[in-house]
C-alpha cells in the first residue's frame, strides 16, 4: 500500500464523496470520517463500509483516488519500464517519471489542493527516483516500495497480535466507540479477518517481487509490482467494503432501539 502507490501507501481518497447522509453521524463522528477517508483506500472503504455507502464502480474508483489517482499509480511505474527495457540506464528511465510527478504536483497547487495532498502524489515517485539516481541500478527504481509494504505488514502484524486489530479499531473510530467493538463477536472477528487479509496482500508482495529484486529481474519486478498494485489493492477494498457494511449493518440491526437503550453499557471487558 502509493498507492501514493498501493504499493506504496494506500492512495488518497478522491474527490468523489460518501452518498451517505452526513446528518445520520454525530459530529464527532463525522470529523472521524473525514479525517479517516483521507487517509487511504482502507480507511475510505470501512468508512464506506460503515456508512452503509452503496458498493459499486464509481464509488470504488472514488476510493483509490479517482482516474487521477489510477493514472498517478500506474504511470510512473510504466513509463519507467518503458524507457528502461530498451535502453538498459536506470538513471534516464528515472528522470522521466520524477518530471512528471514534479508536474502533477504542479497542478495540484494550482488547483489549491493542500500541500499534504499534492506532496502525498510525488512523495513515492521522488524518493525512487533519488534512489535510482544515486545507485544507477534498475531494480532499486522499486525499493521504497518495499520498505512501505514492510512497514504495513509489521504494523498490521503487530495491531494482531496484541489482539487489536487494525481494521477493528477503524471500525471502532467510526462509530465512536474505541472499545465497544470489541465486545460485539462478530464485528471483533470480522475486523481481525480483514486485517489479516490486507496483511496477506502486503506479505504477499514482498514473497512475489523480493526474489526479483534481488536478482535484478527489473522487467519481471515492474511487471509484478503493477499487477500486485492497483488490481489486488482495488479487490482487497471490494472485499473490505462488503465485510463491513455487512457486520454493522447485522450489527446496527441486533442492538435495543436508541431510544430504550439511552444509559445502557455493556460490561467492562
Amino acid at each position: 500500500m502509493s498507492a501514493a502507490a498501493p504499493q506504496e501507501s494506500a492512495p488518497e481518497q478522491g474527490s468523489g464523496g460518501s452518498n451517505a447522509d452526513p446528518s445520520s453521524h454525530g459530529p464527532a463522528e463525522s470529523t472521524g470520517a473525514e479525517a479517516l477517508g483521507r487517509l487511504g483506500g482502507m480507511a475510505r472503504a470501512v468508512q464506506a463500509g460503515v456508512s452503509g455507502e452503496e458498493l459499486n464502480a464509481q464509488s470504488v474508483l472514488a476510493a483509490i483516488g479517482g482516474w487521477r489517482g489510477v493514472a498517478e499509480t500506474l504511470l510512473p511505474s510504466l513509463i519507467f519500464l518503458g524507457i528502461f527495457v530498451p535502453t538498459q540506464d536506470a538513471r534516464l528511465a528515472a528522470i522521466i517519471p520524477g518530471v512528471l510527478a514534479v508536474i502533477l504536483f504542479v497542478i495540484r497547487l494550482v488547483r489549491r489542493e493542500t500541500p499534504v495532498s499534492a506532496l502525498s502524489g510525488m512523495l513515492g515517485v521522488g524518493i525512487a527516483v533519488l534512489i535510482t539516481l544515486v545507485t544507477g541500478r534498475g531494480v532499486d527504481y522499486f525499493l521504497w516500495g518495499f520498505v512501505v509494504n514492510a512497514a504495513w505488514s509489521l504494523g498490521l502484524l503487530v495491531s494482531l497480535l496484541i489482539g487489536w486489530p487494525a481494521i477493528g479499531l477503524v471500525i471502532g473510530f467510526l462509530r465512536g466507540d474505541m472499545k465497544g467493538w470489541r465486545r460485539d463477536l462478530r464485528l471483533k472477528r470480522t475486523g481481525t479477518l480483514l486485517t489479516l487479509l490486507w496483511l496477506a496482500m502486503f506479505v504477499a508482495r514482498l514473497a512475489v517481487q523480493l526474489p526479483m529484486y534481488l536478482s535484478e529481474q527489473v522487467a519481471a519486478l515492474g511487471t509484478a509490482r503493477i499487477v500486485m498494485g492497483t488490481p489486488l489493492f482495488v479487490a482487497v477494498i471490494v472485499v473490505t467494503w462488503f465485510g463491513v457494511r455487512r457486520v454493522t449493518k447485522s450489527s446496527d440491526d441486533s442492538r435495543p432501539d436508541s431510544v430504550g437503550s439511552i444509559g445502557q453499557t455493556a460490561p467492562p471487558e
